[in-house]
């Protein structure tokens, strides 16, 4: 009788034991969102501000008569730029140290803003690099870019060669472009959606503003601007399903050109 006592003992003790380890594997399974604070917030307008003190540049109009070709080139302003272009916004194309074409803001279609630039030249200049400088007058910004086609004598204008600006290149208060891969964990506190938004912040200034890449389901493109190198970054995410903000606690170096950072939640 005392042997089944003892068994019957033991029998509810592993009983109630097994109850407990069941409970903390469950548990442990269960993510941990440790690694970010969370803010209830609307949907946040996230946007890099441009604003400079670039002052307005003195550029002139090539003297026609020293060259004999021309090469038509049409400009398109990017939407974040709109708001803030004015008549005074002015595109110019270097050849070298020489200005070969200046042009305002000369056609509107449909809300967007277009500049259609003549480049002059010379036949034996053909393939020879160019350089685009824009400057915005609403925010006193200059970029300066050598990212567009070589000079092509004489393009008619069925052929005109269709640039879409981007602010970000050459940016002379943003010069260090950084396209950062912002990877996710399998296990997430939200289900991602297409109102989501994710963006890189340097203190309090928003550096770069990415959308999810269908190619990469994992992960999201984010193109970033900094001022200086190695400065520090941080990642928010807004989930539109938990109407907020994910502050990402760790913070990485931003490096120039290519770089990939995992997010943990």
């Amino acid at each position: 009788m005392k042997n089944v006592k003892i068994i019957l003992f033991l029998t509810i003790l592993a009983t109630i034991w097994g109850c407990k380890k069941d409970d903390n594997d469950s548990g442990s399974e269960v993510p941990q969102w440790t690694n970010s604070t969370f803010t209830e917030v609307a949907k946040p307008t996230w946007n890099i501000d441009w604003s400079s003190n670039a002052t307005p540049p003195d550029w002139k109009e090539p003297d026609a008569g020293k060259y004999e070709c021309i090469m038509n080139i049409l400009i398109e302003l990017p939407p974040e730029a709109i708001s803030h272009s004015t008549s005074d916004d002015r595109i110019a194309v270097f050849i070298g140290d020489e200005c070969r074409g200046v042009s305002h803001p000369n056609k509107t279609l449909h809300g967007k803003v277009y500049f259609l630039m003549h480049v002059s030249g010379n036949s034996d200049e053909a393939g020879q690099p160019m350089e685009l400088r824009y400057y915005c007058d609403g925010w006193h910004h200059m970029s300066v870019t050598k990212d567009i086609p070589p000079f092509v004598p004489n393009n008619i204008m069925d052929e005109t060669c269709n640039i879409d600006l981007n602010i970000g290149k050459g940016s002379t208060k943003y010069p260090i472009s950084t396209l950062l891969s912002a990877l996710m964990p399998q296990k997430l506190p939200f289900t991602v959606s297409t109102n989501d938004m994710i963006a890189v912040f340097v203190g309090e200034e928003c550096r770069g503003v990415g959308s999810m890449n269908p190619e990469y389901f994992d992960g999201w493109r984010i193109p970033v601007y900094s001022a200086q190198p190695e400065e520090t970054a941080q990642i928010r995410y807004y989930s539109a399903e938990k109407g907020g903000i994910y502050t990402i606690l760790k913070t990485f170096k931003l490096t120039e050109g290519i770089q990939q950072e995992m997010i943990s939640f």
